[in-house]
């Protein structure tokens, strides 16, 4: 088996685990996260497949005891400028890594993308955690 087959075969099953909320969370890595989130935008457009997304990233982090980690504005944000990648950039069926190759500043979560929508005094507030919040001017 080739590396790609062998790489996108490895992605799946750790989806699967995913969704089955038994991936290791050691496992859980921001790029790995944006990749699954991407996988839904992918099978389910938006905002269906963001709804999707975060259902099970709910459901996963209760499972594994991480439940107070979870972050709808983050989690939201991350997926609406994915999404708006998808649909005004990407071709249909694009992969995640060839998406994250044109914009890498969506791996980077203390500077990159998401810092140029909110600040962290805007994210870091408990009603940030529980429902989406639209970044306001600094």
């Amino acid at each position: 088996m080739n590396a790609a087959v062998e790489s996108l075969h490895d992605r799946d099953a750790q989806l699967q685990a995913f969704e089955a909320c038994t991936l290791p969370p050691a496992q859980f890595s921001h790029r790995l996260h944006l990749s699954f989130g991407w996988q839904y935008l992918q099978r389910y457009g938006f905002p269906a497949g963001a709804g999707a997304f975060c259902e099970r990233l709910r459901a996963y982090v209760t499972a594994v005891g991480a439940a107070a980690k979870y972050h709808e504005t983050i989690t939201w944000a991350y997926l609406a400028l994915m999404n708006e990648e998808r649909v005004l950039r990407s071709t249909p069926g694009e992969s995640f890594d060839s998406m994250i190759l044109r914009r890498p500043d969506l791996l980077d979560h203390r500077s990159g993308a998401l810092a140029q929508c909110y600040s962290l005094d805007q994210l870091d507030v408990d009603a940030a955690r529980r429902v989406f919040v639209l970044p306001r001017a600094s």
